[in-house]
This record gives C-alpha cells, sequence and structure tokens, in this order.
C-alpha cells in the first residue's frame, strides 16, 4: 500500500539521519560525508571496527576507506596522506600510542605499506597479502563493504514546502534492501597483542594529508552523520572531524543535546545519551572483548559499548536510540536488513572477499 502521510517529528528522525535527500545515496555510517572526504576519497573513513581475534590474545582494529570503491572512489590508498589508528591506554582521549600506516605509489596493481608505532618502524610489506612483523599482522586491500543498510528506502521523505514537516509517498516500511550489497572498499587490518592495549582503551581512525591537515576521524558509527548539521548542510563536518576526542563534550555536546531533544522531551535524557556517545570513540575492555556474550557496540558487558564487530546491526541499534526507544516510545527501530551480503570468514583479514 502507498499512502502520503505527514509527521513533523518522525520527519525530523528521517533528516537527522539521512542529512537530507540530496547526498541520500551516496552516505551511510560514514561515506562520503564530510567535504574534506567527498574531495580525498582514498582517505575518506567509511567506517572503524573493533574486535578480539578468536583463539589468540590479539585485538583486530580495521580502518575502511574508498567509499563503494572501483565504483564512485578509486581502488588504491593515498600515497601522501596517512591513515592512523589512534589508542587511548589512560582514559584521557589523546593518542598514547599512534600506529601509522603509509603507502607508496602504486605500481602494476601494488603500493609498498609501512606501518609506525609513535615513529618507530614495526612492518613494511605490500598491498594484498599478509604483512607480519614485530608481533603485530596488517593487511591493506580491497574487501567486500561489511556495512548493511537500505539507504534506498529513504528516498521517499522530502519536505517539499520547507516547513520542517516532511512528506512520505512511499511503503510505511522500510524495503529491508541492502544498498551496500554487492560494493567493496579498501580496508586496512591491523591485528595486535592485547598487551599494547592494556586492561582498557579508547580507539578511533584518523586520516591526514600530505599538510598534516585531517580529513576524516571516526569512532562510533554514524555520530557525524547523525548530529553535525543534521538539518541540511555540511558547514561544521570538517570542524567536526578536525575535533581531538578530548574536546567532544565541550565543543560538540550541545549540538547533540538539541538533536536528542527533539526525540526524548523527558528531562536529562537527551544529556545522559549524549553522555555516552561522547568523545567520539570505540571503547575496549580488552578483558572481556569478544569473550563474554553481548560484548560489542550493540551490546556491551554491563550494557557498555565495547568494540564493535563486522556482523553487528549498528543500524538498528541507533535508529531505536536517536528516535526515542530509551524511554519507551522509538519511532524507528530497524530498516529490514539484518546482515551482511557475504559472510566472514573467521580468519585473517576477517573481511568477506572483494566483489
Amino acid at each position: 500500500m502507498r499512502k502520503t502521510t505527514k509527521f513533523a517529528t518522525l520527519g525530523a528522525a528521517i533528516t537527522v539521519l539521512t542529512i537530507g535527500a540530496a547526498p541520500l545515496l551516496t552516505s551511510g555510517a560514514d561515506h562520503i560525508e564530510a567535504p574534506l572526504a567527498v574531495a580525498n576519497r582514498s582517505l575518506d573513513i567509511t567506517d572503524i571496527y573493533a574486535f578480539d581475534a578468536k583463539g589468540s590474545k590479539n585485538t583486530v582494529l580495521v580502518i575502511n576507506v574508498n567509499p563503494l570503491a572501483g565504483v564512485l572512489s578509486g581502488t588504491t590508498f593515498s600515497s601522501s596522506g596517512e591513515y592512523r589508528f589512534n589508542v587511548d591506554t589512560n582514559g584521557d582521549f589523546v593518542a598514547d600510542d599512534v600506529y601509522a600506516v603509509k603507502f607508496g605509489k602504486e605500481r602494476h596493481g601494488t603500493q609498498k605499506v609501512t606501518l609506525r608505532k609513535n615513529g618507530e618502524t614495526v612492518l613494511r610489506g605490500e598491498t594484498g597479502g599478509t604483512i607480519k612483523g614485530g608481533h603485530a599482522k596488517l593487511y591493506a586491500g580491497v574487501k567486500d563493504d561489511p556495512f548493511f543498510f537500505d539507504l534506498a528506502s529513504f528516498k521517499s521523505w522530502r519536505d517539499p514546502d520547507a516547513d520542517g514537516a516532511f512528506t512520505y509517498t512511499g511503503s510505511t516500511a522500510f524495503a529491508g534492501v541492502d544498498f551496500f550489497r554487492g560494493t567493496n572498499i579498501s580496508t586496512i587490518v591491523l591485528e595486535i597483542p592485547d598487551a599494547w592495549l592494556g586492561a582498557s582503551a579508547n580507539f578511533w581512525a584518523s586520516t591526514v594529508d600530505r599538510d598534516g591537515m585531517t580529513i576524516d576521524r571516526m569512532g562510533k558509527p554514524a555520530l557525524a552523520t547523525v548530529f553535525v548539521n543534521p538539518f541540511g548542510g555540511t558547514s561544521d563536518k570538517d570542524a567536526y572531524n578536525a575535533t581531538m576526542p578530548s574536546d567532544d563534550v565541550a565543543t560538540w555536546a550541545p549540538l547533540f543535546i538539541a538533536v536528542e531533544s527533539v526525540f526524548y522531551p523527558e528531562a536529562g535524557v537527551p544529556e545522559a545519551i549524549t553522555g555516552l556517545l561522547l568523545p567520539d570513540v570505540l571503547h575496549l575492555d580488552v578483558a572481556t572483548l569478544g569473550k563474554s556474550t553481548g560484548t560489542g557496540f550493540t551490546g556491551g558487558a554491563g550494557g557498555i559499548l565495547n568494540g564493535r564487530t563486522l556482523a553487528e546491526d549498528v543500524i538498528d541499534l541507533e535508529l531505536y536510540v536517536v528516535t526515542g526507544g530509551l524511554a519507551g516510545h522509538a519511532i524507528l527501530s530497524t530498516d529490514g536488513v539484518a546482515a551482511n551480503d557475504a559472510a566472514f570468514p573467521g580468519t585473517f583479514p576477517y573481511l568477506a572477499p572483494k566483489h
């Protein structure tokens, strides 16, 4: 059944989640999201992940770039920029260890790769295969995009008279079609000993250009997409990406609270949710990461977010949380896509093969 319905609050929810209709089909967790990232797609972080390497005392950290690689983006890494795995080990949200990955120019289908920890070389190798050295493993190359989301269903939302209430002219439910089915990204997979992280750590990724300017950064999935310029425009997105996590609360909490207030009129709830979301990092309780039921972004131990696995349905959780679910009145709770289109191998480098 097709019908036309107008909901001011639901319209706001859709706006918050999609940043309007224009960039709809080229945005996801963090795909092609900020102006500098759009202009530098090999440095555009689409997603990051952090999870336990089963059967070992290692942790896996993942940075994905090149959204829709081979279609909207290239398939190689920047040879002038740098890809950084930032790790805070003392809880002040300032990087104590920086694992920096640099690439050489593409030659005969491969690129030279160098991994440095705090400036010291850990390993060297080439893209496309497993590189080992210094108790670390690294893979860099093209793989299936593990992100899954029914973005296309959002095309039915628009605001024809710019009154803040969006009109829906389509099915009353998501179609449940994964827009990212059959698409690829370029991935950097780093596996390191748990001991390098300690008992507890915070992880975020960032990319910089040849001049040291931050192009993109990411911790939790979709925060910049959902909360920064949520009602259209991109003017603050580069500023958000340039902010250090230690400054997130002071700089961005008022905006996050204002957005959440649309869905949570209950006193104190927007502030509490913002406290869970900022600083924008993935928290890692290394002792329980992947070693107990319910750990991960969608169900950390004791309800605390703990890393992010490849298979987690983060969109359903975020739809539920952002649109009122924590107070029992969620406007949206699922996009109808429950899993990635390709099975994960369970062994290094863990992502599914490219299409």
